[in-house]
């Protein structure tokens, strides 16, 4: 079975999201040099806004946490979380993929622990999204899609938006 290039990054998009929920309570487990890892912060000010499948759009989510993931150097996801209560399994998150623009660098990633480059500019391919969305309070499982958009990250603020291939668009506006 051969995969047109957006089905081949909607593909690696969802397994690397899936993977990800899996082995996020397993902590960072990192070898020095490697080019993958890591970043986090708190948010101070963050707002979701999400699309809705029909009807009125759904008023603007909010998260805690912003992380950064870089897979390997120039692939990246923003992920933005509002963690799981004590009961929950699964964070609320909000996940923008894509490949690094032309004049932003990698993160520098050693122990699998990294340190963004700013200005970081990212170009969207896909968003992924569990528990933000429609109006539900917690999605069963993660979806991902493709999209276009960017996102565009300094010391001072984070901003993401994508919109879909049915016009769906979703948007981040935080700073930490």
């Amino acid at each position: 079975m051969k995969l047109r290039p957006g089905q081949a990054a909607l593909a690696a998009l969802g397994l690397v999201l899936a993977l990800d929920v899996l082995r996020t309570p397993l902590g960072a487990r990192g070898r020095p040099g490697e080019d993958f890892g890591r970043w986090e912060t708190a948010l101070r000010h963050c707002r979701v806004i999400t699309p809705s499948g029909t009807g009125p759009v759904p008023p603007p989510a909010s998260c805690r946490l912003v992380r950064l993931d870089q897979q390997m150097e120039g692939l990246l996801s923003v992920r933005f979380l509002q963690p799981g209560g004590d009961n929950s399994f699964v964070d609320r998150q909000l996940v923008f993929a894509g490949v690094l623009a032309e004049a932003s660098a990698a993160m520098a990633c050693q122990r699998s622990r990294c340190e963004p480059s700013w200005p970081v500019r990212l170009r969207v391919s896909a968003v992924g999204q569990a528990g933000f969305g429609d109006g539900e309070a917690a999605l069963g499982l993660t979806r991902a899609e493709l999209a276009s958009g960017q996102c565009l990250l300094d010391e001072r603020s984070f901003r993401c938006e994508a919109t879909g291939p049915e016009g769906r668009q979703w948007r981040v506006d935080a700073a930490p």
